[in-house]
């Protein structure tokens, strides 16, 4: 308690979990590397506004990958209707100067010139923003976007008619200064638009392998329209698109006075009780995933997680799973041979799911990624092996009762 609220400067911040010391979840180790670096993992919700975020997080140079083969996905099946949504909503004339911000909008920005948007641009990491580290990932870009950045970027490329932000503000440490700095890259009456995730299920539904360090804030769509329109943002349209497990929130705004920066008092009461509850069941979700799994590995099951991303890092750190876990499972061959930060568990190939007779494979992949491995694992099926998701959300949730 006691922090300042990032969004509206306000508070308190209530301390909803406090997770401890935790490595950063790309900080993959080899056998013999000495200890790992950890900062403390804590979420709070602000009681004024309903903002989930991370209290002290870790440094950007601290969370910045040491390698230069990682790489993160967002989801990309909603683009080519929120681009098409885009040219006919706001109505976009072929000549209009549409920007991205980082690689991130890359994909975006392929869409509008298959659409016949010739004028885009997108900013270099190093000639525009400054940043040479080849390891320099978003954390580097957010830290690196102010008002003297946007200064200078205006005077060698002009202002943008539409500004493509697609997942960089959940990472910023200042999302107030950051938003502010982005307006002055849009010619007056131009667009804005952000995409991050929405938090809303995972927050509902007690996925905590959601709360990551290189996410700050965890906006839902009323706490984001509240935070924008208190910065003197208009919005447009507040766009939700539904994937399985976390949505993607798309915000269309304009730099205009408002009123009404506020979340509604219904609203308001309804997330700082989401929010509560995901503080207090936390340990009760721990306790019963911890004992059904020492069960099956009492049994003689051998256990393995397919994918070693941030996602199945968060899981086996947070749930303490290190020393019940065999190993797991990912066929990228740059992370097998490598361990797991914090639980440091080995990165194996999906050979092992036979050669060690895995008994449970739990998946921390998307439903989507799920049926794939399905389809192709049929043998290991056929020999008894299971499947199961890490995620609640999931149709093959783990079932601990």
């Amino acid at each position: 308690m006691g922090n300042a609220c990032l969004a509206c400067g306000g508070g308190p911040v209530d301390a909803l979990l406090d997770f401890g010391a935790q490595p950063p979840s790309n900080r993959f180790v080899k056998v013999g590397d000495a200890g790992q670096d950890t900062h403390p993992l804590a979420i709070g919700q602000c009681q004024s506004c309903a903002l989930i975020q991370l209290l002290d997080p870790m440094s950007p140079a601290m969370v910045k990958s040491r390698f230069d083969w990682l790489t993160y996905n967002e989801p990309e099946g909603h683009l080519d209707g929120l681009v098409a949504h885009l040219c006919d909503s706001v109505g976009i004339s072929k000549d209009a100067r549409i920007v991205g911000l980082s690689y991130k909008d890359d994909s975006t920005l392929a869409r509008f010139n298959r659409l016949g948007y010739g004028n885009t641009f997108r900013f270099d990491l190093q000639r525009d923003l400054g940043i040479a580290d080849p390891y320099a990932g978003l954390e580097s870009i957010q830290r690196a976007v102010d008002d003297r950045l946007t200064q200078r970027l205006v005077e060698r490329h002009g202002q943008a008619d539409l500004l493509l932000v697609r997942h960089v503000l959940e990472h910023a440490h200042d999302p107030v200064n950051f938003l502010r700095a982005l307006g002055a890259l849009v010619k007056p009456g131009g667009h804005l638009v952000f995409e991050m995730p929405d938090c809303t299920k995972f927050i509902e539904s007690c996925d905590y392998s959601f709360v990551w360090e290189e996410h700050i804030t965890y906006f839902s769509p009323a706490t984001f329209s509240a935070f924008v329109q208190r910065q003197g943002y208009a919005v447009v349209e507040l766009l939700d698109y539904a994937y399985p497990l976390e949505n993607s929130l798309v915000g269309v705004l304009k730099v205009e006075a408002v009123n009404g920066n506020r979340v509604a008092p219904g609203v308001l009461a309804k997330e700082l009780a989401f929010g509560r509850r995901f503080g207090l069941e936390f340990a009760g979700r721990r306790t019963a995933v911890r004992s059904h799994l020492q069960r099956l590995r009492d049994q003689g099951q051998r256990i393995a997680v397919f994918g070693a991303g941030h996602l199945a890092a968060k899981y086996l750190n947070l749930f303490d799973l290190g020393q019940i876990i065999d190993c797991v499972i990912d066929d990228n061959p740059h992370k097998q041979g490598l361990r797991m930060p914090g639980s440091n568990l080995p990165v194996l190939g999906s050979a092992v799911l036979a050669e060690q007779k895995i008994g449970l494979c739990l998946l921390s992949l998307s439903p989507e990624s799920e049926q794939k491995v399905l389809a192709n694992k049929q043998d290991y099926i056929a020999s008894g092996g299971r499947f199961a998701s890490i995620f609640a959300l999931s149709p093959l949730a783990l079932q601990t009762g």
